[in-house]
């Protein structure tokens, strides 16, 4: 079946009145008489923080407005934000905001200005922006000069951050989220299935980058970046040195294993995979490591259920790597669409060459003592290492009745290349 011949997933006004009725029970239940809701710049991938985009159902990249029992207000980045709402206006395409609730100007004079207008000057605002939203924004994504000139030109309003309330809120997706979620998954699905096929001794890691990407532009997902390291050894964990240094991509031996996070993203809704390919045979650590992080995973899916402590999970996920005697480079799991819990081991970063630089932090666990829900969405990345030897494993996978519901599978065990 082709993509033209699938269904594709789209958001109805039913979604968007949902959401609307979110907004209205936050400010609510926090006794505030609007909203003021940061969104990151479009394109910020991975960890896109987008709470705007949640609101509008239009680009990413705006400041929302959202007074109580009104229509949102969206202020945009750029006036070609507005162009394409006019576009969109022609082909009859589904945004959510009216003409005259958008502006161009996303900076603090504007928002105030707005305020002033729809008579808010001394109002109380839940603010959506101001919190840590790991792992890119532990101050929190607002920038200092939107957020002073806010406070300096508004003396009398009262501010009170409600990003951990938009989290509880909106973390369970309804049915036509998970229909958007199973198509990026999808997506995602394919993208790991094109790297594995383009792998083989003597191409270089940019080849199988461009096969993930093209895989995704061909099957309707969107990404921006996949982290990718790869060898006979290899404990990092980001983007690939040749991305953000003039230097050469390394050539695939036999012996290597690829590690990758592929990133899918349908309607500001993401789902992470995590393939780790082997390349002919591989040093028996690999295997070992291997066997850890697929137990792991299995663990986790059996506790991913309604009205389980996150903390259960993460315990689980972490005993085969205790038993291995492994330690881990990032975190076991974590919330995803939007991020805010995260799951991790006992042992993270345990390479004697930490001691050599200044101060090493942790990664730490985040919201250990939340009870899970029925509809809320993980990215499962069990990650084991024995010495050097990385695996990493993984999918998204979302919380249900009486267990985990799995989104994809080719990565979530060890990739085999065969050529």
């Amino acid at each position: 079946m082709t993509v033209l011949e699938m269904k594709f997933p789209a958001y109805s006004l039913s979604e968007r009145n949902r959401r609307w009725s979110i907004a209205n029970q936050l400010m609510e239940e926090e006794h505030v008489d609007a909203l003021i809701v940061y969104g990151d710049r479009e394109g910020a991938f991975p960890a896109t923080f987008a709470p705007d985009a949640y609101f509008t159902n239009e680009r990413p990249g705006s400041i929302v407005i959202f007074p109580k029992n009104e229509e949102p207000i969206s202020v945009v980045f750029l006036v070609t934000a507005i162009e394409d709402h006019i576009q969109a206006r022609y082909t009859n395409s589904q945004g959510w905001i009216r003409p005259e609730n958008m502006y161009v100007g996303k900076m603090g004079t504007t928002i105030v200005q707005i305020i002033k207008d729809i008579g808010l000057k001394n109002g109380n605002f839940g603010v959506i922006g101001l919190e840590p939203y790991p792992p890119y924004y532990f101050d929190g994504a607002m920038p200092y000069n939107t957020w002073q000139t806010i406070l300096k030109e508004l003396p009398n309003a009262t501010f009170k951050p409600v990003g951990h309330k938009f989290f509880a809120l909106t973390s369970v997706k309804s049915p036509e989220e998970i229909e958007v979620l199973k198509w990026s998954a999808n997506v995602g699905e394919k993208m790991c299935q094109a790297m594995l096929e383009a792998t083989r001794p003597g191409v270089r890691e940019n080849e199988l980058y461009a096969a993930a990407m093209a895989a995704c532009a061909q099957h309707v997902g969107f990404t921006t970046v996949i982290l990718m390291g790869s060898g006979p050894e290899f404990v990092g964990w980001g983007l690939p040195a040749w991305t953000y240094r003039p230097e050469q991509p390394r050539v695939i031996q036999e012996g290597d294993i690829i590690l990758a996070e592929v990133f899918s993203s349908l309607g500001m809704l993401e789902t992470q995979h995590q393939p780790s390919i082997a390349v002919g045979n591989i040093h028996p650590d690999f295997e070992k490591a291997a066997a850890a992080a697929r137990q792991s995973y299995e663990n986790g899916v059996k506790m991913l259920r309604n009205g389980i402590r996150f903390g259960d999970v993460v315990k689980a996920m972490n005993e085969p790597m205790r038993e291995a005697g492994g330690w881990h480079v990032h975190p076991l799991i974590h919330s995803i669409s939007p991020f805010g819990l995260i799951g991790v081991g006992d042992e993270i970063a345990r390479l004697p060459e930490t001691k050599e630089y200044g101060k090493v932090m942790p990664i730490p666990s985040i919201g250990l003592d939340t009870e899970l829900k029925a509809g809320m969405v993980f990215a499962f990345e069990p990650n084991c290492a024995i010495g050097k030897k990385v695996i990493n494993l993984g999918g998204t996978v979302i919380v249900g009745e009486g267990g985990g519901i799995e989104l994809n599978h080719n990565s979530t065990r060890l990739m085999r290349a065969s050529w």
